[in-house]
């Protein structure tokens, strides 16, 4: 992704960035967010005993302050179509005078890591926000499309689409199948539901199996008994119970 106006990224100006289209902008803000990224990794690494830091404390709040704007520009280009009202700026400068940046955590020090125990002891909204914050940095580190990033992704979701879904600490592999029935009374309580609700069982599973399979048949010839008023044969939540009962 070299410069288009030639030489360094380091060396673009502004009037040569609002000429830019709009995947030469992205270009330039991950190639200065990598570049800023670096020099923060060789400000905190480990240092022998007795050796000066290559930089003050607050030289790294700014290294890091500049990774995170060309970082979060780089986004809001990526995503232009999902957010349309976030304008991206050329510098940190031009988007301080527009707007005051507040950080969201000390830039040295940093956020602790999530444990378990620090995390069951969050209440729901903070978790949903450590989901958040998890999705945010997987997706920059790993990628959209690795593993991780995608489960810190759909949980973010479930929890938005489902408030009485709370994911454990070490996430959540089920599938979409498993998660929608959450949604639905425990068949241990099959007897106790409606007769609605049993309809949607059984019509929810036979459309699970093959029409050729023993649990198709099954769960078709349940939802046939209630939805036909002439039938009146008992219900049973599974061919276990059924052939149990006979």
């Amino acid at each position: 992704m070299p410069n288009p106006n030639g030489g360094k990224w380091a060396d673009l100006t502004g009037d040569e960035y609002s000429r830019l289209d709009e995947k030469n902008k992205m270009n330039y803000h991950l190639s200065m967010a990598g570049v800023y990224q670096k020099q923060v990794k060789r400000a905190v690494e480990p240092r022998k005993a007795g050796q000066a830091p290559p930089a003050t404390d607050e030289q790294i709040r700014g290294l890091r302050e500049l990774y995170r704007f060309h970082n979060r520009q780089g986004r809001r280009i990526r995503y232009r179509e999902k957010y349309p009202n976030k304008k991206d700026f050329y510098s940190l400068e031009d988007e301080n005078d527009r707007v005051i940046i507040k950080p969201t955590y000390d830039a040295v020090e940093r956020i602790p890591d999530t444990t378990k125990e620090m995390y069951d002891n969050y209440t729901r909204e903070q978790k949903y926000k450590y989901w958040g914050r998890l999705n945010n940095q997987l997706r920059d580190n790993l990628g959209m499309t690795h593993p991780k990033t995608r489960m810190a992704h759909r949980i973010r979701h479930r929890m938005e689409s489902n408030p009485n879904y709370t994911p454990p600490f070490e996430g959540d592999e089920s599938s979409i199948r498993d998660f929608l029935d959450l949604r639905n009374r425990d068949v241990s309580e099959y007897y106790d539901f409606t007769v609605d609700e049993k309809r949607k069982y059984h019509s929810r599973h036979k459309s699970r199996y093959s029409l050729t399979s023993e649990l198709n048949r099954f769960h078709g010839r349940m939802e046939k008994r209630i939805i036909q008023d002439n039938i009146n044969l008992p219900t049973y939540p599974t061919p276990e119970i059924e052939k149990e009962t006979i």
